[in-house]
């Protein structure tokens, strides 16, 4: 059999990312595990925002680029990936159809799209970070100041 397909390699922190969850087969009875990921707080494919919406892929290993703390998921290229979160009613309620299950909302994606919203929503968060530093950085630089030029309180 010819393997022509090619992974799509999402990297998530390990937070994110749920490994070796233990469940019973319900033909069988026999122990089986899976994984999860939870999408990061800022992504959002094609303006939808997927933050928290969950997926369970095959495979998880640790990244060998970004270090121990991230992990590398692979995807089939040429396969969607369905997101999957809760629906929750406008008091924040579960949502149950006719027959007393959870609703899910799905939202169905390709592994490019995937990897892209979460990178770029990485890019942004991480911007958010050092305009963050540099505000607390003058913040600090203008209580020295301040302190500095401040007349000597008489006793």
């Amino acid at each position: 059999m010819e393997d022509n397909k090619k992974n799509v390699y999402v990297t998530v922190h390990k937070n994110f990312v749920r490994e070796n969850i233990e469940y019973p087969d319900r033909k069988t009875g026999e122990t089986k595990t899976f994984n999860s990921v939870t999408l990061p707080k800022g992504t959002i494919i094609d303006g939808v925002d997927v933050s928290y919406y969950q997926f369970t892929p095959l495979f998880v290993n640790p990244s060998r680029f970004k270090g121990e703390n991230f992990r590398d998921i692979p995807l089939l290229a040429d396969k969607e990936v369905w997101l999957k979160k809760d629906a929750l009613d406008a008091d924040g309620n579960p949502v149950l159809d006719e027959d007393g299950k959870q609703v899910k909302d799905i939202v169905k994606v390709m592994p490019a799209q995937l990897k892209e919203a979460i990178n770029k929503g990485r890019e942004t968060y991480l911007a958010s970070l050092d305009d963050k530093a540099k505000d607390a950085r003058e913040a600090s630089a203008n209580q020295d100041r301040e302190a500095r030029h401040a007349e000597p309180v008489a006793r």
